[in-house]
């Protein structure tokens, strides 16, 4: 490794921890402030067309206001229509870091010791299929930004000798006045007839389902063209004084209901429909993984399964009951200030669910397992509906920093060396990148 080139990239941030502490350590107890005044829209994020990129590199945590407001104005900017398309589209996916080809959009299957499929080594939880009501997988897809990009190929970080020999320590870099950035967006295939006028869509390929050895897995050498519609979007981005990242999540308003407090398990969520959610379904039946019963099938000529998963969000704005309401009032102030001044646009349709982020970033360190809340603050029960509707009731999977931890993770196939503990370890992509290089050189 050149320790040079990694140097350059996290700008002297030990000695920084050494001379700044006190000033790092107010700021992240101001970071957990809620204040008596609104939390609002920048009035310059509008027109969407012209909403600035936030400037990673002077962002102050003072206030928990400020990190819904960087949510907010970082989807803005990602959704803004650039190339003919929106910006996130012309970023490029983890796999071509390493010059693997991305043969369509992938769904979210269950762990397999077979790679079948490149596609998410190490996601979270019980990572069972979504099924939506047309008997369709959700797929997904991810992205990282040209500081991620830039800042893994100046440090040949796509070879994992290169990475076993680094300073664990290392942190993912703001290079000017951009963060590094990794999202992650959920798609719907949509049906002939079926109105998505209130979504964004797109012509896509996506790779079929079949089955094999009595497993439901994905062929990337079969593929359909399809239009799939957003319904969900992650952002994991660096800001000064956070490298562990602020994870934030949005999703479509229609995509299921939330569960009201101390519902009984009998009882109907709510009676109206919803993408995922039909009305009457009683939260016992919510959220339900077909992957865990022998219940689920797919029809690879029509490719349909079943059955259909019936969602439901566990805890809206990411918070559990009883929790004090300054952060579910920020993120709803500025919902309903966004999405009114989108106006008709189909991007008013979406909403933050919530963001979580370290009490204090300089608590980054490897090893860390995150398995309680004493780092954390913001939406401590952050799940997004149509990424992790499997976990949301999990105490041990139940926000962000339940998966992305800092701790050795070992590979799928034993054959793979494991990765070590280190502060990189906190991206999924970078994690995916490094058991990915191992595979395609085998």
């Amino acid at each position: 490794m050149n320790n040079q080139k990694l140097d350059r990239y996290t700008h002297s941030k030990k000695h920084l921890k050494h001379i700044a502490l006190p000033f790092v350590f107010l700021m992240a107890i101001s970071g957990d402030a809620f204040s008596d005044t609104s939390c609002d829209a920048e009035t310059d994020w509008f027109p969407h067309s012209k909403t600035p990129r936030p400037n990673d590199a002077t962002f102050e945590s003072n206030s928990n206001c400020v990190f819904h407001q960087w949510s907010w104005q970082m989807f803005l900017w990602l959704t803004q229509e650039e190339n003919g398309q929106p910006r996130f589209l012309n970023f490029n996916s983890p796999q071509s870091l390493i010059g693997m080809e991305q043969r369509g959009l992938l769904p979210r299957m269950t762990k397999s010791n077979t790679a079948e499929s490149f596609d998410e080594y190490l996601q979270a939880g019980t990572d069972g299929i979504l099924i939506d009501h047309n008997n369709r997988a959700v797929y997904y897809s991810q992205y990282v930004n040209p500081t991620f990009e830039s800042f893994i190929k100046s440090n040949d970080l796509t070879d994992p000798a290169k990475v076993r020999a680094m300073d664990p320590t290392t942190e993912f870099p703001i290079i000017g006045t951009k963060g590094t950035l990794e999202l992650k967006a959920s798609w719907k295939i949509v049906e002939e007839g079926e109105d998505t006028s209130d979504m964004f869509t797109m012509k896509t390929e996506i790779s079929k389902l079949e089955n094999k050895n009595g497993e439901i897995v994905i062929n990337p050498d079969k593929t359909q063209q399809v239009t799939v519609a957003l319904v969900g979007f992650h952002i994991g981005g660096v800001v000064n004084g956070h490298p562990e990242m602020i994870w934030a999540t949005f999703e479509h308003e229609r995509n299921a209901p939330n569960i009201p407090p101390n519902t009984p398990l009998d009882k109907p969520v709510s009676d109206k429909d919803y993408i995922f959610y039909s009305a009457g379904t009683t939260v016992a039946d919510c959220n339900v993984n077909p992957a865990n019963s022998n219940q689920l099938k797919l029809n690879e000529r029509k490719q349909t399964l079943t059955p259909i998963t019936q969602v439901c969000r566990q805890y809206e704005f990411g918070n559990a009951p009883g929790v004090k309401p300054g952060n579910s009032d920020n993120i709803q102030n500025l919902n309903t200030q966004v999405q009114a001044k989108l106006g008709d646009s189909i991007w008013s349709n979406y909403r933050e669910v919530g963001a979580i982020w370290f009490l204090n970033g300089g608590d980054l360190k490897p090893g860390l397992s995150l398995a309680d809340d004493k780092l954390l603050t913001g939406s401590l029960k952050l799940s997004n509906s149509t990424i992790e509707t499997f976990t949301q009731r999990q105490s041990t999977m139940d926000n962000c920093f339940r998966c992305h931890n800092t701790m050795q993770e070992f590979p799928p196939k034993m054959s793979l060396d494991p990765l070590p503990a280190t502060n990189l370890n906190i991206s999924h992509a970078f994690q995916n990148i490094y058991f990915w290089s191992q595979s395609v050189n085998k």
